[in-house]
């Protein structure tokens, strides 16, 4: 652009320099004509005028007033010179600067329209600089959200690791539980065997029992018919005592019998069918609690969690477990949402109670039963959705087993709570109870 306006400034002066030359060589002519007619004719100069008057004219429909400031004035003065020099009878002069006037008014004009177009290139060109400087920031929000992007997937697909690698872990957890279960389900079976057998000996005592009651009763008519003859005179008299003494002897010794055998049968028995109600209470609460709708929504593993987001939030759950082991219950309270509803359930020999309590109910329940000393059994973590999930679960002892064949009791308390962002801060927003009261360690 700039060369361009060079180039136009060069071709004016040029221009400007042939006119120049032309108007010294008119008025030499005329001021050789003058030397011969003495004077030149009023037509001529006055056509030269007119000429002049529509340049400036021409000149001022481009404003050139404005943008050729310089040569529009030059103009106008010549023109006003040679109209004083007509008045004056100055013809040559007249014509001459007449001439130079329509000159400089074309001048004026040419300038004019170059620099109108040299503004409207000016613009233009500042219309492209700022286009040119808009397209570039766009370029770089584009690069800048292609990086974003590019951060988001490679955020995705380590997520997409880590959630293979849950459900790998998942699955072998699966396996290990299917062969748990056939493992129990073999203890079961052989358990059922057990109590079969000791079923069939219960009775088989019970069987002895009565027999020792028959004899028993035997005995005891011998010793009647004994004690009669006891009280006849003679040999036979002392024969019926020493009979008699003997029947007593083994009454004793079969009471003492009985007695044994009953303690046996009464062991076994008990063993037995406290071996059986243990197992059925047990299926009758997993059966109870599996008909029973769910408290929480299914879980698919997946999440709009970045890993950064995760491992906050795992920070979060271990600190409210931490606090809850070391007896920081104020600590522990404070990670919970002010308008938190949770699920209370408790399970009593297969049966359960369902409740929902509030914040102020959930601390009260909590502050009781921290009075307790609970175990650790095991702590879980996992993440659906827009949450960190944990899983803690724990025991006390409520009643110890007697002896081999009585069986301890435990109350077992499942806290599944769940955690979100809120700000900077995660809370626990949901949260889910299953007490299980005296059941065995199963």
């Amino acid at each position: 652009m700039k060369r361009f306006i060079a180039l136009q400034r060069r071709s004016n002066l040029t221009l400007d320099r042939t006119l120049m030359v032309w108007l010294l060589l008119i008025s030499v002519a005329f001021a050789g004509c003058g030397g011969q007619l003495g004077k030149i004719e009023a037509p001529v100069v006055d056509t030269a005028i007119a000429e002049a008057e529509a340049a400036i004219t021409a000149a001022q429909g481009v404003d050139a007033a404005s943008l050729a400031p310089e040569a529009f004035q030059a103009a106008n003065a010549n023109l006003e010179a040679a109209r004083e020099a007509l008045t004056e009878k100055r013809g040559v002069d007249a014509l001459r600067l007449a001439h130079q006037a329509s000159a400089d008014a074309k001048i004026a004009y040419r300038n004019a329209i170059n620099a109108a177009k040299s503004s409207e290139l000016n613009a233009a060109i500042l219309r492209k600089d700022a286009s040119v400087k808009e397209l570039d920031q766009r370029l770089k929000a584009l690069e800048e959200r292609v990086s974003q992007k590019e951060s988001e997937v490679q955020d995705a697909r380590r997520e997409s690791k880590q959630l293979q690698d849950r459900i790998r872990e998942l699955q072998k957890e699966n396996s290990e539980l299917g062969n748990t279960r056939k493992a129990f389900g073999k203890q079961i079976s052989e358990l059922s065997k057990t109590l079969d057998d000791t079923q069939v000996r219960a009775r088989r005592a019970e069987e002895e029992i009565r027999n020792y009651g028959t004899e028993l009763s035997k005995l005891r008519h011998k010793l009647e018919v004994a004690d009669k003859i006891a009280k006849e005179e003679g040999y036979q008299k002392r024969a019926a005592i020493a009979e008699s003494e003997s029947l007593r002897k083994q009454m004793r010794e079969q009471a003492e019998i009985y007695t044994q055998k009953l303690t046996q049968a009464e062991k076994k028995d008990v063993a037995a069918k406290h071996a059986e109600f243990t197992a059925k209470q047990a299926e009758a609460s997993r059966a109870y609690v599996a008909s029973q709708p769910a408290l929480s929504p299914p879980k698919t593993g997946r999440t709009s969690l970045s890993t950064q987001q995760i491992a906050a939030g795992k920070t979060a759950l271990n600190n409210w477990e931490s606090n809850w082991q070391t007896g920081n219950l104020n600590t522990h309270l404070a990670y919970y949402d002010p308008n938190i509803v949770a699920d209370k359930v408790v399970v009593l020999e297969s049966k359960e109670n369902r409740s929902k309590i509030d914040r102020k109910q959930l601390e009260s329940d909590l502050r009781q039963l921290s009075t307790h000393t609970w175990t650790k059994v095991k702590f879980d973590t996992e993440v659906e959705s827009e949450s960190v999930i944990g899983i803690l679960q724990l025991r006390r002892l409520v009643h110890p087993a007697a002896d081999e064949n009585d069986t301890a009791l435990y109350d077992i308390w499942i806290r599944e709570i769940w955690m979100h962002q809120v700000g900077n801060s995660w809370k626990v927003h949901h949260e889910i109870w299953k007490i299980f009261e005296r059941v065995p360690n199963l």
